[in-house]
């Protein structure tokens, strides 16, 4: 079997847009995806739920984040 290997440099691929949040698919598989996210100041993604686990890297600048109720810096 013959695996399809990529090398992406996150920070150059981030597509930053004044006022908002823009999303890109980095990885989509049966068992999950990978999601880039790139943020402007003062934006951010509702509550909500997922069917598996997140994981959050911060490539730049800092954040809030809320997990069950919890806050994270």
């Amino acid at each position: 079997m013959t695996h399809e290997m990529t090398v992406k440099n996150l920070t150059e691929i981030a597509a930053y847009q004044e006022g908002s949040v823009v999303s890109s698919t980095i990885i989509s598989k049966l068992t999950g995806t990978v999601t880039l996210f790139a943020f402007d100041k003062d934006q951010g993604l509702s509550e909500h739920t997922a069917a598996y686990d997140a994981l959050v890297q911060i490539l730049d600048g800092e954040a809030e984040i809320t997990v069950s109720g919890k806050r994270f810096s």
